[in-house]
C-alpha cells in the first residue's frame, strides 16, 4: 500500500455507525490515507440467516470493495467467483489462522469449495454454566465434558423440586426469550435430525427419533426440574433481567448460554450487588455418535473481498484488521450485550480461576459436512415455529401425547410449507430464505 496515495473504500454493511464504531474509525487512524465509506442497503446483520435474492443485483450497483455476508450469501457468491480468493495472500504475508479457531477457518473453508474467500471475526455457540456451590450442597458430581443430552437431563433431574417455591432448585434454566421446544430444536440437531428433507419439499418431524427427543425434553419440563423464565412485559431494567435469570439468583444449577453471559454475571455482581454466582463451564450437551460436533454453532458475519474490486490491496487489509487480535481485543471490552465469542480465543489470555473458558467455547466444532439447506419461504419460519410452540404447551398441559402432538405437527407442518411456497410464488422474488441454523 502506498502511504501516499488517497483511496476510498467501500464497506456493505447493515448499519454504518455500528461498523465505523467496531472497525472503521480504527482502520482510518492506522491508515489515514483511506476513507471507510458504508454501503448499508447490502450489508447483514450479525448470524443472518436472510439471503438477499438481489445481492448480486445490489453489488453491481453500489461496487463494495469489503463484503459483509451471511454464510449462505458467502457461500453461493464464492461458488459464482464473485469473491477473492485468500490463500495466497495469507499464506504470503504470513497472517495467522493458526490461533483462530480452527472450526471457523474450517467451516469457511469447506463452503468455499476448499478455498477461502473471507474471514469471520466471530462465532456463536452456547456451553454448559453451572453452579458449583448447588453442586456441592446437594451432594451432586459436578457436569462434565462430553455430557449427551440425557446425561443433562437426568443430571438435572437430580436437584430437588421442594414444595416452597422460594427455596427451590432447579436442575436447569432455560435461556431468556427461549422455551423448551428450543431446546428439543438444539437436541434434535445434535442428533442430526432435520425437520424438513433435502428438497425442502417435506416435513420431517414424525419419526421415531424426533420422537424420543420430543418426549425427554418435555419430560423434563413436566417433571418440574427444568425452568422457563416468563416473558417480561412493560418497561424494565437490565438489573430487572438479572434478577428474574434464576440461574443469577442462585436457584438453578445449571444454564445453557453464550459467551457474553460471562460479561452479564459479572455486572450483576459488580453493578448490582446481586450475590456473586460460583460458576464453572463444561462444554453444552453433544451426541455420543457426534462427540467432537456442536449443535449450536454458528459463525458471525463473513467479511469478503469482492473479486471485482479495484482496490482489493485496501480491502485485504481491512478484512485482516477486522480479524487481528487487536480488534479482538477491543471487542471484548465493548458493553454487555455481544453475545459472540471472538474467533481468535484461543490466542487471548484466560481470566485466572477461569480456565475453562476457553476450553468449553472452542473445543468443539461445527459440522464437518457443508452447510447446504432447501430455500423455503420465509413465511414457513414462524409458521411452523408458532405451531411447534403450541403443541409443546399441549403436551404439557397434558391436551395431547408427545406422538399425537408430532403428528399434528407432521401434517400443519406439511400445510404450511405448501401455503408458504404458493404465497411466495404470487410475489416478486425475493422473500425467500434458506434453513440453516435457525431452522424453525
Amino acid at each position: 500500500m502506498d502511504p501516499n496515495k488517497e483511496k476510498t473504500l467501500k464497506v456493505s454493511y447493515f448499519h454504518e455507525t455500528t461498523f465505523m464504531m467496531q472497525y472503521g474509525k480504527a482502520f482510518t487512524i492506522r491508515y489515514p490515507n483511506v476513507e471507510v465509506k458504508v454501503a448499508t442497503g447490502i450489508g447483514s446483520p450479525p448470524y443472518a440467516e436472510i439471503n438477499r435474492p438481489n445481492l448480486e443485483e445490489q453489488m453491481e450497483k453500489e461496487k463494495p470493495d469489503v463484503l459483509a455476508l451471511s454464510l449462505p450469501e458467502y457461500a453461493k457468491l464464492a461458488k459464482e467467483g464473485k469473491l477473492y480468493a485468500l490463500d495466497d495472500v495469507i499464506r504470503q504475508e504470513g497472517f495467522d489462522l493458526q490461533n483462530m479457531h480452527s472450526g471457523v477457518v474450517d467451516m469457511l473453508r469447506t463452503e468455499g469449495g476448499g478455498k477461502l474467500y473471507g474471514l469471520a471475526p466471530d462465532y456463536d455457540q452456547l456451553a454448559l454454566f453451572y453452579n458449583k456451590e448447588l453442586f456441592d450442597k446437594h451432594g451432586i458430581s459436578y457436569p462434565k465434558n462430553g455430557m449427551s443430552w440425557e446425561e443433562l437431563l437426568q443430571l438435572a433431574s437430580r436437584f430437588p423440586s421442594g414444595p416452597n417455591a422460594k427455596d427451590r432448585v432447579y436442575g436447569l434454566a432455560i435461556r431468556a426469550y427461549s422455551d423448551p421446544y428450543d431446546l428439543v430444536l438444539q437436541a434434535g440437531k445434535a442428533k442430526g435430525l432435520n425437520v424438513l428433507d433435502p428438497s425442502g419439499k417435506q416435513v420431517t418431524v414424525n419419526t421415531p427419533e424426533w420422537q424420543k427427543v420430543w418426549t425427554a425434553v418435555l419430560d423434563a419440563a413436566r417433571g418440574g426440574y427444568m425452568y422457563e423464565q416468563p416473558t417480561m412485559k412493560g418497561s424494565f431494567t437490565r438489573e430487572d433481567m438479572y434478577k428474574a435469570n434464576l440461574f443469577m439468583t442462585g436457584q438453578a444449577a445449571m444454564t445453557l448460554q453464550s459467551y457474553g453471559f460471562v460479561k452479564e454475571l459479572n455486572e450483576a455482581a459488580t453493578k448490582y450487588k446481586m450475590a456473586p454466582i460460583p460458576w464453572e463451564l463444561a462444554t453444552e450437551p453433544t451426541d455420543p455418535s457426534r462427540p467432537n460436533e456442536s449443535s449450536s454453532f454458528s459463525v458471525g458475519t463473513i467479511y469478503a473481498v469482492n473479486a471485482a474490486s479495484e482496490n482489493r490491496r485496501e480491502a485485504w487489509e481491512l478484512v485482516k484488521f477486522i480479524n487481528s487480535e487487536e480488534a479482538t481485543r477491543k471487542m471484548l471490552t465493548q458493553t454487555v450485550g455481544s453475545y459472540s465469542t471472538p474467533a481468535r480465543l484461543p490466542s487471548l489470555p484466560t481470566v485466572k480461576g477461569q480456565e475453562k473458558l476457553v476450553e468449553a467455547f472452542t473445543s468443539l466444532r461445527p459440522s464437518a459436512e457443508p452447510q447446504e439447506t432447501p430455500v423455503v419461504p420465509t413465511e414457513f419460519y414462524s409458521a411452523f415455529r408458532e405451531l411447534a410452540v403450541q403443541l409443546s404447551k399441549d403436551v404439557l398441559n397434558g391436551k395431547k401425547t408427545v406422538s399425537q402432538a408430532i403428528q399434528e405437527l407432521q401434517t400443519s407442518g406439511q400445510q404450511a410449507l405448501i401455503q408458504a411456497k404458493n404465497a411466495a410464488q404470487k410475489k416478486p422474488a425475493g422473500a425467500q430464505a434458506p434453513v440453516g441454523s435457525g431452522t424453525p
